[in-house]
């Protein structure tokens, strides 16, 4: 916001703004004008001012609306002083619709990356590519904060969080395919992901002759015969498991990403008041 003091005369006019960008874009600030005539003492001036502050000459700003505004008189330093505080609100629009909404579609389609195939070539590229577009995020926001070492902004946190979660998909992806390359083919040692082993009986026509006797009843032209097939199933693979360990991957990531974003818009709408919603 810019506000440019001015005087005219002996009259002083000092402008304070307590920025505070915790909820950014949905934040809201205080900006309080305060008049006052310098080098006079109450004995030669009466600074006085009117019950209520009119907005008649007020032009709307786009990126701002003023939701109250509020006056109030006070003695100090042997002169009077004036106080118009002015409670603005950002209009999120312009920030929900090119830096959230953008950002959302980002943290799911990162987590596309684990429903790759492991050798279609082109995972790590894809991994890589969603987290430099995280880091093309972090730059946009933070030039478009203030610079304010006090407080860190909810949103910005949010960012860091699927930064964050972009480097490990970044870094399983490198380790998986180091392990593709290396033991891919090799029978792996852990059960836990193991599909269950299936057995199966076959009905086949009995022979007496090779059987030697009638063991079946006496009907010995059928008999059925277990036939266990355990032996014929393939061997599990290290590539096998690490598959399966994707598609459990892509469903811890989409429920944290679920959990992280309704986390960061409950914190961000208990800002928002009726009037904002409305105007959105």
């Amino acid at each position: 916001m810019d506000l440019q003091p001015r005087q005219k005369d002996s009259k002083t006019q000092n402008i304070v703004c307590h920025v505070d960008i915790k909820y950014y874009p949905f934040d809201e600030q205080t900006c309080t004008v305060t008049y006052y005539v310098s080098d006079e003492t109450i004995a030669t001036v009466e600074l006085d001012h009117p019950e209520r502050v009119t907005l008649d000459e007020y032009t709307e700003n786009p990126a701002w609306r003023i939701t109250s505004v509020s006056n109030k008189r006070y003695l100090l330093y042997n002169t009077y002083h004036i106080d118009v505080e002015f409670k603005l609100q950002r209009r999120a629009n312009f920030a929900t619709f090119t830096l959230i909404m953008p950002l959302l579609m980002l943290a799911f389609l990162n987590i596309c990356i684990f429903l790759v195939p492991i050798g279609s070539g082109k995972k790590g590229s894809f991994a890589i590519t969603i987290f430099l577009s995280y880091g093309i995020f972090v730059t946009i926001v933070s030039d478009t904060l203030p610079d304010n070492s006090l407080q860190i902004s909810y949103f910005l946190l949010f960012i860091i969080v699927l930064l964050f979660m972009s480097v490990l998909s970044v870094l399983y992806t490198i380790i998986q395919a180091k392990l593709v390359a290396s033991i891919g083919d090799k029978e792996c040692t852990i059960n836990c992901l193991r599909p269950k082993k299936r057995s199966s009986n076959k009905v086949m026509p009995f022979d007496p002759t090779k059987a030697g006797g009638d063991d079946c009843g006496k009907d010995p032209e059928v008999c059925s015969v277990d036939i266990d097939t355990d032996n014929d199933d393939e061997s599990y693979t290290w590539g096998m498991f690490l598959e399966k360990l994707d598609s459990i991957l892509f469903i811890i990531f989409f429920g944290l990403i679920l959990l992280f974003t309704a986390g960061f818009f409950s914190l961000m709408l208990q800002r928002v008041s009726e009037s904002t919603l409305t105007d959105m």
